[in-house]
């Protein structure tokens, strides 16, 4: 019961701020109907952008915050999609957003995939589930709190013939008791430039298949298994701390990445180490 009403609550506020924000726009688009003509249509289009960055800048691009009014109507879902996820960015990791957008794929200050889904990748742990190459127990995606983008930790990620390429890689989000007292790390990261990069050359001209039941958990687009492709470096399982047949990783046609692996618990790398 305690959890139905949480859940009346929380559905009851979320209609309260739809029902407040669309009042608000109400009120901001009769303040603007003086000035007659289609010029009206522009002005407040660009005076409601403006607001509303001047809102969520005052929020700090609070994430959950950009997904409920995402709800409120195509419009804003529009406005969120286009203009606001890119200042969640831009926030939240400028140095490497603004590489990420000088490379081919992020010409006219745009991004390969769009910007809501770097959002989501920047915040959210994808979770885990059984693959055609690694066995895991079910874990649902979840918020992050933290994290942190590596190139260098990228490079430990690429096989010899593509170190050329940059790729920015998340540390571990930790997982214990994966089963038989394995812990899971689950990662995720992003190419630059992708659509020129000599990793999506190799895969092409390989002709590796796109995965049939995977798909990206940031664009929804298909993707490729790196470890189907036999393209994962044994740097990637050092720098995870992983067992060498245990890890498994998907890189989407837009360049995202996302992955899991069976970590090395202390005991066990003390007992090597004794060895």
């Amino acid at each position: 019961m305690n959890e139905l009403a949480r859940r009346g609550r929380c559905g009851q506020s979320r209609i309260m701020l739809a029902r407040s924000t669309r009042q608000k726009l109400g009120d901001v688009q009769d303040g603007a109907s003086g000035v007659g003509g289609g010029a009206v249509v522009e002005e407040k289009g660009l005076m409601n952008e403006k607001v509303l960055c001047l809102v969520f800048k005052a929020m700090n691009w609070n994430p959950f915050l950009i997904c409920q009014y995402a709800l409120v109507c195509k419009r804003f879902a529009d406005v969120m999609k286009r203009v606001i996820w890119k200042e969640f960015c831009l926030s939240r990791a400028p140095k490497m957003v603004d590489h990420l957008m000088s490379g081919a794929g992020g010409q006219a200050g745009t991004i390969a995939g769009g910007w809501m889904p770097l959002g989501k990748l920047m915040f959210s742990c994808p979770g885990s589930h059984q693959s055609k190459h690694f066995y895991s127990k079910t874990i649902p995606p979840h918020f992050v709190w933290k994290s942190r983008f590596s190139r260098t930790s990228g490079k430990s990620f690429l096989p010899l013939q593509c170190r050329s390429d940059t790729l920015y890689i998340s540390d571990c989000c930790e997982h214990l008791d994966n089963g038989d007292d394995d812990d899971l790390g689950v990662y995720r990261g992003i190419f630059r430039a992708f659509g020129t990069s000599k990793t999506r050359r190799f895969l092409i001209e390989n002709r590796v298949n796109l995965e049939e039941t995977e798909i990206c958990p940031f664009c929804r687009e298909k993707v490729w298994s790196m470890t189907g492709a036999q393209l994962v470096p044994p740097t990637a399982i050092r720098r995870l701390g992983a067992y060498k047949d245990n890890v498994d990783y998907f890189v989407c046609v837009n360049g995202h990445l996302h992955g899991m692996a069976s970590l090395i618990s202390p005991s066990d790398s003390e007992l090597s180490a004794e060895d």
